[in-house]
C-alpha cells in the first residue's frame, strides 16, 4: 500500500507554546517547517534557536503578520527583509547553516486580497502588485523546496508549484477553533471545535483540498502555532498519524 506522505508546516511560530510543540513532534520522530513571525522570533529566539538544534526547519511568515494586499508595496518587502535578518541571526547564534529561504504569506494572501481556493484577480495592478512581490523573493533567494508528488490539479492550476512562497494543499481550520473561543462565532464552513476538524480529515474531496484520503498526491499540511488551541494540537497530530500519514521534510536544494 503506497504511504500518504505529509509535509507538515507550522504558521504563526514561534508561541509561548511553541517549545511544547517541538518537544511533541520529536517524542513522534516528526520534523517540520515552522513559519516564523519575526516580532515573535526576537521574544522567543532562544527557543527558536532550540528548535534548529532539533533539526526543524524556520521559515520567513513576515514580521507581524498584515493582510500583504493592505499595505504598500514597499511596506510588503520590509516585512520579507526584517524577518529574514532575524532569521539570519538566529540561525547564526544556532551554528547551523540555513538550508533554505521559505517564505509563507500571512492568511495566504499574496497580494491580491483572494486566495488559491478562490481564484486570482483579473484586475491588472492587483495581478502586478502580486508579481512584485514574488520578483522580490525570487531577488532575495526565496524558493520552494522540493515537495514530492504533489500532483493536485487545482494547486498546480493555480500556479502554486512555481511561486516563490511555500503555499498549502491541506488547512486544518485550527484557526477557525480559535475565532469560535475568541468571540463564539462559527466559521461559515461549520469548523468550530476539535471534532468538527477532526471529522473533516474523513471528507474525500481531493481537487475541493481535501484529499487526505487520495493516495494519488502528498499534501502540504497546514496547522497553527496559535494561542487559545494549544490543547488540540497533539490530538490534531495524533488524528493525521491515524490516518496513516507518515511525515517528512521536503528536499532542499
Amino acid at each position: 500500500m503506497v504511504r500518504k506522505v505529509g509535509y507538515l508546516t507550522i504558521d504563526d511560530a514561534p508561541s509561548a507554546d511553541f517549545r511544547n510543540k517541538v518537544k511533541h513532534l520529536l517524542s513522534k520522530e516528526i520534523k517540520a517547517i515552522f513559519f516564523c513571525r519575526g516580532d515573535f522570533l526576537v521574544e522567543r529566539s532562544e527557543d527558536a534557536i532550540f528548535a534548529i538544534k532539533q533539526g526543524f526547519v524556520l521559515g520567513n511568515h513576515s514580521y507581524d503578520h498584515p493582510n500583504f494586499s493592505e499595505i504598500p508595496l514597499k511596506e510588503c518587502f520590509n516585512q520579507i527583509k526584517q524577518t529574514d535578518e532575524i532569521l539570519e541571526r538566529i540561525y547564526e547564534e544556532a551554528g547551523i547553516r540555513r538550508p533554505a529561504k521559505l517564505f509563507r504569506f500571512p492568511y495566504g494572501d499574496k497580494g491580491s486580497g483572494l486566495d488559491a481556493e478562490l481564484g486570482w484577480p483579473d484586475d491588472k495592478d492587483k495581478r502586478l502588485f502580486m508579481q512584485g512581490i514574488q520578483n522580490y523573493l525570487k531577488k532575495q533567494g526565496y524558493a520552494q523546496p522540493v515537495f514530492e508528488n504533489i500532483s493536485y490539479k487545482w494547486y498546480n492550476d493555480a500556479g502554486l508549484a512555481k511561486d516563490f512562497d511555500v503555499y498549502w494543499t491541506y488547512y486544518s481550520r485550527d484557526c477557525e477553533v480559535a475565532e469560535y473561543r475568541e468571540s463564539g462565532t462559527k466559521s461559515p464552513h461549520g469548523y468550530y471545535h476539535l471534532r468538527t476538524i477532526i471529522d473533516r480529515m474523513d471528507e474525500d474531496v481531493p481537487e475541493g483540498c481535501c484529499g487526505l484520503n487520495f493516495r494519488g498526491s502528498s499534501d502540504i499540511i497546514l496547522v497553527h502555532d496559535y494561542p487559545g488551541i494549544e490543547d488540540i494540537f497533539v490530538p490534531l497530530i495524533r488524528a493525521f498519524l491515524n490516518k496513516g500519514i507518515y511525515f517528512k521534510l521536503p528536499i532542499f536544494t
